[in-house]
């Protein structure tokens, strides 16, 4: 077993979970590999834009970091995904919609009043997903450590510039971060000078330009998502 070596630094990306999902559907869960799966659809859907948020579930039997935590062979990993979807629906914390003479229609939503009205709709006719052939997530990827990324693309660490790059770490997110060393890869402007005015621009104007302090966009789109019933605006 690989041993854990603590939460990173810094600013890190948090998954929203509704409450209710420890009071009345985390009691009711007896195995461990539903469990994971719930953990990873929470993750999943945050992970995803718009105001409909769904899966299919081909994308979670092509999900190799999933399917290796059950720790078994590949077809044994795939009765045990499919038997831990189905006591996920049974519980209620899911929602599916299978429709044989559709490519790609096995969808999974999560059981909030938006997930309900999706599926609502699909079984309507007045609403279907539109990235037929595509994912329907893509995870972020694994935090190295803001240490690893100087060390990969820029080059080898002085102790100062270690202190610079630990106080950046706490006060930017991993992605700001990570978007400032892949633009310095891109535009070949490998220096900390670069990526440093990269993370002030951010702060200061905010990723899209504008003014950081005039947030009003960002609050909505965070507010619209998959978990807004959950937000207490008062």
């Amino acid at each position: 077993m690989k041993l854990f070596q603590g939460f990173p630094t810094g600013k890190t990306r948090l998954v929203p979970i509704p409450s209710a999902f420890f009071t009345d559907v985390l009691p009711e869960v007896d195995d461990l590999n539903t469990l994971k799966v719930m953990l990873h659809i929470f993750r999943a859907l945050d992970a995803q834009e718009g105001t409909i948020r769904y899966l299919r579930v081909k994308d979670l039997k092509q999900d190799e970091p999933l399917l290796a935590s059950f720790g078994q062979t590949d077809t044994d990993r795939q009765s045990v995904l499919e038997m831990a979807l189905q006591k996920a629906v049974d519980l209620g914390f899911a929602l599916r919609a299978v429709n044989a003479g559709e490519v790609n229609a096995d969808l999974l939503f999560l059981n909030s009043q938006r997930g309900r009205e999706a599926l609502a709709g699909l079984q309507a006719g007045t609403w279907k997903p539109d990235d037929a052939d595509g994912a329907t997530y893509q995870l972020a990827p694994v935090w190295p450590g803001i240490f690893r990324l100087y060390e990969d693309n820029i080059g080898p660490l002085t102790p100062m510039l270690a202190d610079i790059l630990q106080e950046a770490e706490k006060n930017y997110p991993q992605s700001i971060i990570q978007f400032a060393f892949e633009e310095a890869v891109k535009k070949n402007a490998r220096n900390w000078k670069y990526i440093d005015a990269i993370l002030r621009n951010w702060q200061e104007k905010g990723s899209n330009g504008q003014n950081s302090r005039d947030t009003e966009k960002d609050r909505r789109k965070f507010f619209e998502g998959e978990y807004a019933e959950f937000i207490n605006l008062e």
